[in-house]
């Protein structure tokens, strides 16, 4: 299955007046079973975009559609998951487990509760701890994670997660990131929107820059790290790959194409001058 997206744009209205536009002229295909790592600066577009995959939005002019014609475009989009940049805003449950067990019970599925113990027990909040609490008395990362947890029990096979780890400690972010690793070794199709390219450029096929509402660069993860004129796009890289360019262009012969920071630090611990 691919999804396509045809010179879509998109502009917010204020009742009748037009806005500025916040994507212009959009060419993308999301295929099925890849990790895309969707990322640009503040205010590029990134939340519309998924908004418009998800049909949360309609496209101003242009076209969304799946290749697939013997899938309606809403009801793949139904089939998507999406966990929102402030998670306190999709929550309207009394307790943890009544809002983890509302989407997989309004889809029909079967042995709900064993889905909402696993789905919650996945993201780090034990069922026995958490499934009594309620949902806004949470820390911010817990209820990043609860948000998680409720696609998660949905069983969806798209996944868009919008700055999953932001305002998570370090135990949070690796755990959020083992949950993630877990959903593509299960052929999942994920897309993250995140800043933080360290911590997900390993596990990502894709990545795709934003800027000022337009696509600025959509390459393979290899690719994008090997490519000598990134065009100030270099400051997004993650430390190791700055620091590995650095090195390369001071002469040393070594690969800047590296996405493990630990194995990019023995490389360069091992490195004869």
């Amino acid at each position: 299955m691919e999804v396509v997206l045809k010179d879509v744009s998109f502009y917010y209205k204020s009742g009748n007046v037009k806005g500025e536009e916040v994507l212009k002229g959009i060419n993308l295909e999301f295929q099925e079973n890849k990790c895309y790592l969707l990322t640009g600066p503040c205010g590029s577009g990134k939340t519309t975009l998924a908004l418009l995959l998800k049909g949360l939005l309609d496209p101003t002019s242009g076209k969304i559609f799946v290749k697939d014609d013997s899938i309606p475009l809403s009801s793949f989009q139904r089939s998507i998951g999406i966990s929102f940049q402030f998670p306190e805003e999709q929550f309207f449950k009394e307790t943890v487990e009544e809002e983890v067990a509302f989407g997989p019970t309004m889809l029909g599925l079967k042995d709900i509760g064993k889905k909402v113990k696993n789905s919650l027990d996945s993201v780090g909040l034990p069922y026995k701890k958490f499934s009594s609490s309620f949902p806004l008395d949470l820390s911010f990362g817990e209820q990043r994670r609860l948000a998680i947890a409720s696609i998660i029990a949905c069983e969806p096979s798209w996944y868009i997660l919008d700055e999953p780890t932001a305002g998570l400690d370090i135990e949070g972010r690796d755990k959020v990131v083992e949950l993630i690793k877990n959903l593509t070794k299960s052929k999942k199709t994920i897309i993250i929107i995140t800043q933080e390219l360290g911590l997900f450029i390993d596990l990502c096929d894709e990545i795709i820059f934003l800027e000022e509402g337009t696509v600025k660069l959509k390459a393979n993860i290899k690719a994008f790290l090997e490519d000598e004129s990134l065009d100030g796009l270099e400051i997004s890289l993650p430390y190791h790959n700055r620091v590995l360019r650095i090195l390369k262009k001071r002469g040393w012969d070594i690969k800047v194409s590296i996405t493990n920071p630990q194995e990019a630090a023995d490389v360069i611990a091992d490195y004869e001058l």
